[in-house]
């Protein structure tokens, strides 16, 4: 009777294509193979978009739509951030919706060139803060819970015009 049983359990997982899985033993993560490196032409003033990080932000701050990416699980852009005094940030960074975290791939210099950085490493996310631009890119433009928010095209739409994915239902694609 045993080997009956075991017959059909076996007949029924070739039939079925499953693969019953104890309660102790998990499926191998999917192992995702990471964006080479390949650094964007240096951001240009009438390629920013602008976007909002909170209402007391001390910044400006910007996203080259020229240098946007959107990989398997990764999104790749350039951000410029300029200061009230007139300092100006430019970085190459990586962020991972699954995860919330960033990297910080390449820092951009005063003469138009790319510096990569030697300790480009993963980090968390910082959500609570006035100047909080990884967290508002995240929440707002980039991310849809933990999953990549739509295509390139559809990340530069809602940054263009301010439509926050947290906000969706108040706002139609064709700009309505």
């Amino acid at each position: 009777m045993i080997v009956s049983a075991s017959i059909h359990a076996a007949h029924a997982e070739i039939f079925f294509g499953e693969r019953g899985l104890d309660e102790d033993e998990e499926e191998a993560p999917k192992v995702k193979k990471e964006m080479p490196l390949v650094l964007p032409a240096f951001p240009k003033e009438e390629n920013l978009l602008p976007f909002e990080v909170s209402p007391t932000q001390t910044q400006e701050f910007f996203i080259d739509s020229n240098s946007l990416t959107v990989g398997e699980d990764e999104i790749r852009y350039t951000m410029v951030s300029k200061s009230r005094a007139g300092a100006v940030n430019i970085t190459y960074e990586g962020m991972k919706c699954a995860t919330f975290e960033i990297k910080r791939y390449a820092y951009g210099s005063k003469d138009g060139k790319w510096t990569v950085s030697k300790h480009a490493v993963w980090r968390d996310i910082q959500f609570y803060s006035s100047n909080r631009p990884h967290g508002a890119l995240a929440q707002d433009y980039f991310c849809e819970e933990k999953a990549i928010a739509g295509k390139k095209e559809d990340m530069i739409f809602r940054i263009k015009y301010n439509r926050s994915i947290k906000n969706k239902n108040t706002w139609r694609v064709d700009g309505m």
